[in-house]
């Protein structure tokens, strides 16, 4: 089970799958436990529940089916270890070291390398630098940002990111 959006950030359902065929097996048209449980007590055969970290499945599965066993699907299991490994590298990214220079690169290539996380030639780099180099000249030629925004086809949300970095740089950091 996994919830699903009608009309996102307003109506939310609940999509229940077979595992084992990977097909829908009911749409439920809410996100509440009451309506899961019902939806379980009227099946006593299901033995396993594949679902996410959500409170309200977990109630709802308890209540609605309390002989089955519950457990997190790959996709969880990935995304929650991914999330786990992030905030573990965050944590500790005082403690990483730099790599020692390479005698054969010149001292002049290491210094911008060493004030950016994300070298020359990087493509997601190279990207960002691009666009904070377009989005500010648009608007240093007058341009609003929402004209910015329809122009790029970029949302506003991004145009205001890359317009209040004053240097590409600033957009790299936490990747």
């Amino acid at each position: 089970m996994d919830e699903y959006a009608q009309r996102k950030g307003r109506i939310y359902g609940t999509v229940l799958v077979d595992v084992e065929t990977r097909r829908p097996v009911d749409l439920l048209p809410d996100r509440e436990a009451d309506t899961l449980a019902a939806w379980l007590a009227e099946r006593p055969g299901i033995e396993i529940i594949c679902r996410d970290r959500a409170p309200f499945f977990a109630e709802g599965a308890t209540r609605g089916a309390p002989q089955a066993l519950q457990v997190a699907d790959r996709w969880h299991l990935w995304h929650n270890l991914g999330e786990a490994a992030e905030k573990c590298v965050y944590r500790h990214r005082g403690s990483l070291r730099p790599m020692p220079a390479q005698p054969e690169e010149p001292q002049e290539e290491a210094e911008p390398a060493a004030s950016s996380p994300w070298p020359t030639g990087h493509r997601f780099a190279e990207r960002a630098r691009t666009k904070h180099a377009t989005i500010h000249a648009l608007l240093a030629a007058g341009h609003s940002k929402r004209s910015v925004s329809r122009q790029l086809g970029m949302t506003l949300n991004t145009i205001l990111r890359f317009s209040r970095a004053a240097a590409p740089e600033e957009m790299f950091t936490g990747q």
